[in-house]
């Protein structure tokens, strides 16, 4: 019986070149997804970069416009105190205008308000206080006299300090029964639009609260 005997084969080279082979595949693999791993990376810091400069870049122009509005908001608050100033100057000038005119005024009402038979002798003023004295024929004529003072719009609080019967003695050396007197008002400065508000609300709450009692 003959037996066939089979060349022996070393197999040991090629099982290395397999492992040589898988091996450089690995690192392959391994180098790849470094490399792509460091693309993304720098991609990514190149993104955040470009991001934070945008973002510097949005800040320095929100602080440049916050700066403008300061700026604009300076100039408005200057401009606002010059207003008040040349409002407050404005109504400095009309209240002396107002002052200076005031007697002129007041002595052309008095004389549109004096009565037939009234004779004025004396104005004085103190403050906002004026005194006039006179002779009248009657006591009558001074009523009338109040009344009518009391119905001039800008003068207030008009009332009669005395009165008393004297005799006069006139050119013609007559004597005549007259009455010495002396009548005192306040001048009413007229109302501002803030005055007229306020009495508007009173006016107004005045009935609520009379509902609600």
């Amino acid at each position: 019986m003959s037996t066939n005997t089979l060349p022996s084969v070393n197999l040991l080279p090629y099982h290395e070149a397999r492992k040589a082979a898988r091996r450089k595949r690995v690192y392959a693999i391994l180098g790849g997804a470094a490399a792509a791993g460091a693309v993304v990376v720098l991609l990514g810091g190149l993104y955040i970069d470009h991001e934070i400069e945008s973002v510097v870049g949005l800040n320095q122009v929100l602080t440049a416009e916050n700066a403008r509005l300061d700026g604009q908001i300076r100039e408005v608050n200057t401009l606002k105190k010059d207003i008040e100033a040349l409002l407050q100057r404005q109504q400095a000038v009309e209240s002396l205008q107002t002052e200076r005119n005031r007697p002129v005024q007041l002595l052309d009402e008095l004389v549109r308000q004096v009565p037939e038979g009234v004779y004025l002798t004396s104005l004085k003023q103190t403050g906002e206080s004026f005194t006039i004295a006179g002779v009248a024929q009657s006591n009558e004529r001074i009523s009338e006299l109040l009344r009518n003072v009391g119905a001039v719009p800008w003068l207030d609080k008009a009332e009669l300090v005395e009165s008393k019967a004297v005799t006069m003695t006139n050119n013609l050396r007559e004597q005549r029964r007259l009455f010495d007197f002396s009548m005192r008002f306040a001048y009413r400065a007229p109302e501002t639009p803030a005055d007229k508000k306020n009495g508007a609300a009173s006016a107004a709450q005045a009935p609520a609260a009379n509902g609600k009692a």
